[in-house]
Order: structure tokens, then sequence, then C-alpha cells
């Protein structure tokens, strides 16, 4: 077998059945508070990339069965030239009662929750990686611990402490003081304090609180989000804020632990994509994430573009290692699962850490080995990937390595909150693009509507900066707000630039 050429969803006997499950907020955060999973389904649920459609009949899988998703998935089937279903939770098991075979379901992430629904309530074959191996690798406090004791060559984890969430503020600020003592034997008393506090079971950067000290002011950054941000003149408080935001988003009674990681200045945050089939690792290489000003949650993915110079030469020595790292995490956490490599099919991302100038001359210092660090792995699709596949599905092309790279090469990028003037209704902006379509794909491009909601998503394909100056254009076409002209101009460039 060719794994570069065989389709990720090839089966030894035909599906009739074939579903996608974009259960990002039941399976990314299934230890969120009902609040937070509710919120991030509602706005991500209409995103599905990932579907097997090379069976028969295709459907997609919806918690919420609105008008808005069915029009959105009837945009969709005319653009991947098949039909695509929409199905309630409930109609599924009806769908499957009466299926002459087995079908594969592919979810966004295959925790166990997920598998043992999938395979043993409904009877369905589930895609993804081994439940209890998704398990182990998205647990950030299980992941470090491993990390560590592995010890892996150039890659490792900034210095951390797990407290449970009911004691982080005691617990931080000991971490803090600690950390204050290595800058400090260091000779780098001008190195930024903080911390990152991550809930264990954290996704996304939901669930997370950044406390770090910027011009004489403690920031408090829930989420990544900087549009929330806090602001304190103590240590004390500051931690007492995170504590409150971490609370809030966990469910304590599934997982209350929480990782606190060193505040790293860092020069770029790529991550590493791969895909597993039949025990071969295929890496799709590093890829870029689009930040917002001021921000660490990611708004957005592209193909990797480097910040500068610097991280391009990095990228160059390291990314080859990056990989065998990844191959050396995988292979041990499916050992200590039990669990046969060669039997196992999936993808899986790691997101990196490259330091900066600062953070380098700080392991300088202390005597160490030049280091990425490694921020977490997502044994799942995720935005970048979950993009490939929908492009592949509307340029009608199997999702195998080979077109997964070839599509990579020719350029994409996404971009999740995309605001809209308010005189555009979302569904006229798609249905214009879905209008020029044909024509932009002749100039070499194209342009997807991922989530159709004020503000929108969107794929650009091909020629990606071309495709973003469409998007401005149709929109100075469909608007006569002229300031958010300018607005709409400005986050296309800041979109151009993370790419």
């Amino acid at each position: 077998m060719n794994t570069l050429t065989t389709s990720l969803f090839a089966s030894s006997e035909p599906k009739t059945i074939g579903v996608g499950y974009h259960n990002v907020g039941r399976g990314c955060l299934r230890a969120s508070h009902l609040s937070l999973v509710q919120k991030i389904q509602n706005r991500y649920g209409q995103r599905c990339g990932h579907l097997p459609l090379e069976a028969e009949r295709v459907y997609v899988l919806v918690t919420g069965l609105t008008a808005e998703v069915e029009s959105q998935w009837a945009y969709l089937s005319h653009l991947m030239g098949k039909t695509i279903t929409v199905l309630s939770l409930q109609d599924l098991a009806v769908v499957l009662r009466d299926a002459a075979s087995t079908a594969l379901i592919v979810p966004y992430i295959n925790v166990p929750q997920t598998e043992h629904w999938l395979q043993e309530e409904l009877g369905a074959s589930s895609w993804g990686l081994a439940g209890k191996m998704v398990q182990f690798l998205k647990n950030k406090a299980d992941l470090h611990r491993l990390v560590e004791d592995l010890q892996l060559e150039g890659v490792a984890v900034p210095e951390y402490t797990i407290a449970p969430v009911a004691a982080v503020p005691q617990a931080a600020q000991s971490f803090l003081s600690a950390m204050e003592e290595i800058t400090s034997q260091a000779g780098m008393d001008y190195y930024p304090r903080g911390i990152m506090l991550r809930a264990a079971e954290s996704d996304g950067h939901y669930g997370s609180c950044l406390v770090y000290e910027h011009q004489q002011r403690i920031l408090i950054i829930p989420d990544g989000d900087m549009q929330r941000v806090q602001r304190s003149l103590t240590w004390e408080h500051a931690f007492i804020l995170a504590q409150k935001h971490l609370m809030a988003s966990m469910d304590q009674q599934q997982a209350n632990r929480v990782v606190m990681s060193r505040f790293v200045v860092v020069a770029d945050s790529p991550g590493l994509s791969v895909v597993i089939l039949d025990g071969q690792i295929e890496s799709l290489g590093w890829n870029s994430q689009l930040q917002t000003p001021g921000s660490t949650a990611c708004v957005g993915t592209s193909s990797y573009q480097p910040k500068n110079a610097a991280p391009a030469r990095l990228q160059q020595v390291i990314e080859e290692q990056t990989v065998a790292c990844f191959e050396v995490l995988l292979k041990e956490v499916a050992y200590r699962c039990g669990l046969d490599f060669p039997s196992l099919r999936g993808v899986a991302n790691l997101d990196f850490m490259l330091p900066g100038p600062l953070e380098q001359e700080l392991q300088r210092r202390r005597g160490l080995s030049p280091t990425i660090y490694l921020a977490e792995c997502n044994p799942r699709w995720t935005n970048y990937t979950d993009a490939l596949l929908t492009i592949l599905a509307v340029k009608q092309q199997p999702p195998t390595v080979s077109t997964l790279r070839t599509t990579i090469q020719e350029g994409l990028a996404t971009i999740d909150c995309y605001p809209l003037p308010p005189t555009v209704e979302p569904e006229r902006l798609r249905d214009e693009l879905l209008r020029r379509d044909m024509a932009f794909r002749q100039a070499g491009m194209s342009i997807i509507c991922r989530m159709t909601q004020n503000p929108m998503g969107f794929i650009f394909a091909g020629n990606v900066k071309q495709a973003q100056q469409e998007i401005v254009r149709l929109l100075k076409q469909l608007s006569t707000t002229t300031i958010w002209a300018r607005e709409g101009k400005a986050f296309a460039e800041a979109a151009g630039r993370g790419r």
C-alpha cells in the first residue's frame, strides 16, 4: 500500500454510509462548563470538512438542526458536487438502523466517550486515533509529564507545575517565585514575569488564562482574548482573577487540574500536522496561526509563513527533528495505551513555541542546549487540516497525503472571525461568492464560506492574497459603509501577514 496515494478513509469494503461529526464542543471541551461547550458548538458547528465522501450516501451530524445549518450545507453540497444530508442526533440512529452495511463516522475528535457511543451504542466504525490515546495526548498535565520523561532532543516543555484549580492562587504565587529565582540566577531580572495557566482539559485557548507583567501592570488575559483583558497591581489579585475565570470555564467534577507554565518570550508559534496511516507517519509540514494584535488565541491558520528571517532559518534546521519527536511521542503513547501502532489511523497536531532572542539568551546563560518548546498536542482534526479536506472536497479530489501536500503548496489560509458591515447579510455574501465561484477558480483561487454568520468564517485557497482582496472588493460593492471597508481591509492585511 502506498500511504501517499491511499485515501485517508479507505476501507477494505465499500461503505454505503459516511458521516462527518464536528463534535468540537462536546469532544474538545468535554470537561468544560456546559455554557462554554454550547458557545463553541454554536459558533463552529457549521464546519465539517472531514467527510468520508467515498461513501455512497454522505451525511453530516449536527447537534442543533436549524434552517441556517441546512442552508449552509446546501451551499457546500453544491460546491462539492455531492449531496450532503444534515442529520440530527435522533435521526442518525434511524439511518444506521436501516443501513445495509456498517457506517463510517469521522468525528472531529475521537475521545473515549464519542468512540464508545459510535462503536458500541450505534454499531458504526469511527475514524481517528484510538480514544484512550486521544485522552492521553489531549490532557496537558499527562502530556507535560510524558515529554519531561522522554527527554526529546531539542524539544521540551517550559518549566511547569500542576495544581488543583482550588489551589491556584497559592500555587501560582509559589511557582512565580521559583521562576523569578531562575531569571535572577541567570542575571536577567529584566526578563518579563508571567505564568500561562491552562485547565488540563482545555482546548484552543478556551479554559486558559495568561497572567504577565507589562509596563508596570499585571495583565490577565482570559482565553487568549485581548478584548477581555483585566489589569491588576498585585500578583495575588491577578491570580485570584485567573482562578475565577478558570473555575467558570471548567466542569470540576470531570477534571480539576491546572497546568501552570513559565511565560516564554517567543518569536513564532508554528503547528506541525501529521497523518498516521497503518503505522506510517506522514508530515504535512509546519503551519501558521493567525492571531489578532495583542492576542494569543488563534483566529485563523495558513501554510507556514515565518514572521521574520530567524524562524525561517530555524524551520530549515529543525522541522525534520520536530517530526521525529512527534513520531517518538505518538509511538510511546500507543505503547503505554497497549495499542498496536500499525493498526492506527488518524491525524494529529503539535503546537510549538520558537524562543525569541531574550529566551535564547536565557537558555544560553542557564547552560542549556538550544531548545524549542512544546505547547500542546491536538490528537484530532484542526482548523488547518479540516480546511484542507474542505478544499479537496470542493476540488473533488480524494483526501490523500499527496493531494494534501499539493494543496498546501498551492496556498491556503483560513479566518474564523471576519466582520461584516451591518448592511450585508452573511447569506447574501455567500450567494455572491457562489455565483462568482467558477470565475474565481479560473483565476486560480477559491473562496469558501466556512461559517455563514457575522463575523464570518472563510477558507482561501490557491492565490490567497488575491482571494482576500476579492472579499474586500466584493464587500465594498455590497455595502455603503465606508468606515467598515477600511476596517475590513486592515483585517485582511493582518490575515495576509499571518500567512
